[in-house]
């Protein structure tokens, strides 16, 4: 389908532009997905859904190029697919974390997107597969595997649905700079992989102590690899969402850094870099998360940097350069422990280890950026054109029916805050009539090109 789709219009991008610009100039769009791509849906609340789900594209973003009629062209990828939060299962006597699937058969998928006359609009569709072809899910893999998040996946009726041993949570796309294949990477593992481009069939996976560094391994759960990028000399860039969490107690980390993993695919070598987070803008080191990153250079990425921070929420475009960092690779505090382990930058210095190095380039908040994330980020040949993208979370959301109120009064919404006990639903051990239901949004994804002041490179 892309094969087809390339080879009718579109052309790589190689040129640099050489206009230049005294302020931002920003074009915004909403992606516009065709019903044809809607995720069917047959669950409890298919009433409200009769053309089930609107695909949800835009986890992830890269550019393609441009089409010979003067379209834009884009990779797009899902995440995991339809999913809302849920309660908690009582499992001997252990709470454990589960999430809703209301499509549990839904592939994980990419496509291409097209920006003309003002309009963007998902152009196809494919699946991801596995090694011998076959569809995977978005659903957890099974618990004591590498990059299980130790989720319990539930129907919208809240029976325990089987797990999938082939499952991505897919967040970042990437083209290969010398076949044209696709690189990606997921959360649960976290994983990447390479992937045709054509068909969606996984060709190579690389998991934390196979391929990936073990330590990679130890993402806070659903927050692995989110940003993918491929430089000029077709070396992998993937950055692991938000600090590592090494020893159950990461609410408590002082990490001033999250993991960046450079993978040579040629010689299978790994090193790994520490990007500096905004550890002063949060309440807590835990709460920095990568959004997305596009290669520059050999060396240089932009990145998006966002979270709930002191002031707001923050969605910020950095410009950061690896060049002279630190290989982390081995590398250990002074008593043995992983580095995560630090109480802050100057600890990190005194070991000298030096991080990536960061420039802003634009935050999108102070620009009118309204969704709380901003999951895909581009790169234009021009070299000063950025696009970002977010996505629709398929158009539903959870709502939470007949709520109880804790001891001060205060109403629980939050499914996270009920368990469910031998197929009833309990808050502070109580059987409640508390129930959960999926409700529409209408939400579409946000796209933006933003036109910067001046170049990448004279930043």
């Amino acid at each position: 389908m892309f094969k087809k789709l390339i080879a009718t219009g579109v052309v790589l991008a190689m040129s640099v532009g050489t206009a230049a610009a005294s302020e931002f100039k920003i074009q915004k769009y909403e992606i516009d997905t065709p019903q044809k791509y809607n995720v069917p849906y047959s669950g409890k609340f298919s009433a409200e859904f009769n053309d089930g789900f609107p695909i949800g594209i835009g986890s992830g973003m890269t550019y393609i190029g441009k089409g010979k009629d003067g379209t834009l062209f884009f990779y797009a990828i899902s995440d995991r697919g339809p999913n809302a939060g849920s309660p908690k299962v009582l499992v001997d006597g252990k709470k454990v974390s589960s999430k809703v699937f209301p499509a549990p058969e839904y592939t994980p998928s990419y496509g291409a997107l097209g920006l003309k006359n003002g309009e963007i609009t998902l152009r196809s569709i494919i699946d991801i597969r596995d090694f011998k072809g076959n569809k995977i899910s978005g659903r957890p893999i099974p618990p004591g595997t590498v990059g299980s998040t130790g989720e319990i996946p539930l129907s919208d009726s809240y029976k325990v649905l089987s797990y999938d041993r082939e499952g991505l949570d897919t967040e970042g796309i990437a083209i290969d700079a010398k076949d044209g294949n696709l690189w990606i990477c997921d959360e649960y593992g976290p994983f990447i992989a390479k992937m045709d481009a054509n068909t969606g069939r996984l060709l190579k996976k690389y998991a934390p102590g196979n391929g990936l560094p073990t330590i990679v391994g130890k993402r806070q759960p659903n927050r692995g690899m989110e940003g993918i990028a491929v430089t000029p000399s077709n070396t992998v860039l993937g950055a692991v969402q938000s600090i590592c969490d090494i020893d159950g107690d990461v609410s408590n980390s002082k990490a001033p850094f999250t993991r960046l993993v450079l993978l040579d695919p040629e010689t299978g070598e790994t090193k790994m870099f520490a990007y500096p987070v905004d550890v002063e803008s949060y309440n807590k080191c835990k709460d920095v998360k990568i959004g997305d990153l596009q290669a520059v250079s050999d060396t240089e990425f932009l990145i998006i940097e966002q979270g709930k921070g002191k002031d707001g929420l923050r969605n910020i475009v950095y410009l950061i350069d690896i060049e002279d960092a630190t290989d982390l690779t081995g590398r250990k505090t002074a008593d043995g422990k992983e580095l995560e382990a630090v109480a802050g930058a100057q600890e990190l210095d005194s070991l000298g280890i030096k991080m990536a190095t960061k420039k802003k380039i634009v935050s999108l908040r102070e620009l009118g950026w309204k969704p709380s994330k901003a999951e895909g980020l581009a790169l234009l040949p021009d070299m000063q054109t950025i696009a970002v993208c977010s996505d629709n979370d398929f158009g539903f959301k959870s709502v939470t029916v007949d709520p109880v109120k804790d001891k001060n009064g205060k109403v629980v919404k939050k499914a996270t805050k009920y368990v469910i006990d031998e197929n009833k639903l309990k808050y502070s051990g109580q059987e409640v009539n508390t129930s959960f239901k999926l409700q529409k949004t209408d939400e579409k994804a946000g796209f933006w090109l933003i036109k910067l002041p001046k170049k990448i490179s004279q930043y």
